[in-house]
């Protein structure tokens, strides 16, 4: 079967002077389809955004394998990939860009996906009422709140209309009540859109909004004393 997206056995080591780091021992692999909604559970620092920058391209595995749309990508580039499987992400951080409008920032991202500029007022309409915003279509992001700020990304990302949703701790930075508004909107999205979501979360609560769940260990460490070589 051929899925959007799958990582094989990926693995991840960080060389230090006194040792190595070693994320995902075991190797993680993951599924994701048309219509699912994946997440992937783990503490601070057990490498949710690594598996995230390695799934879009933004980092090389160590070892193991990523495809999208049953090509290995695991040495290509972001673009490629969503050559293959039309991708959006939102990152823990807000992305905006603070000098354009709610509205510009959104009709950059359509120019550069290749959506006609005659579609684009449209889709930003549609994709910021989704989230409540179409009221500060002309406010600047830091004028705004943080709750508002993932928004607009998520907003971004929707009027894109990808197949694939990468979201890494969407409720990062968020406090309670914001957060409980973005769940169920990231349920929308996948329930009313049939977008693929595969979101990371360190919360129990927030993944269990997912149909398939990928649980992270905590990574280790190996030190010259503790090294055993073949």
């Amino acid at each position: 079967m051929t899925y959007l997206v799958e990582s094989v056995s990926v693995k991840m080591d960080y060389p230090h002077s006194d040792g190595v780091l070693k994320l995902y021992d075991d190797g993680v692999t993951l599924k994701v389809d048309q219509g699912d909604f994946v997440a992937v559970l783990g503490g601070s620092g057990w490498g949710k955004s690594t598996l995230v920058n390695v799934i879009l391209g933004l980092e090389k595995p160590t070892t193991g394998s990523v495809y999208f749309g049953g090509e290995d990508v695991t040495r290509s580039s972001f673009v490629k990939r969503c050559a293959l499987v039309r991708t959006a992400a939102v990152f823990q951080r807000p992305t905006a860009i603070p000098q354009l409008t709610v509205g510009q920032n959104l009709s950059l991202a359509l120019s550069m996906a290749g959506v006609a500029k005659s579609e684009r007022n449209e889709r930003i309409g549609e994709s910021l009422a989704f989230f409540g915003l179409e009221k500060i279509t002309k406010s600047y992001p830091e004028s705004l709140s943080a709750g508002q700020r993932k928004r607009i990304d998520l907003a971004r990302a929707l009027a894109v209309r990808p197949q694939l949703l990468v979201l890494d701790e969407p409720t990062g930075d968020l406090d309670s009540s914001a957060a409980n508004l973005v769940m169920p909107l990231l349920r929308g999205l996948n329930r009313d859109h049939g977008m693929a979501i595969l979101m990371t979360t360190a919360l129990p609560r927030y993944a269990a909004a997912a149909r398939q769940l990928v649980h992270l260990k905590p990574p280790g460490f190996i030190t010259p004393s503790n090294r055993v070589d073949n």
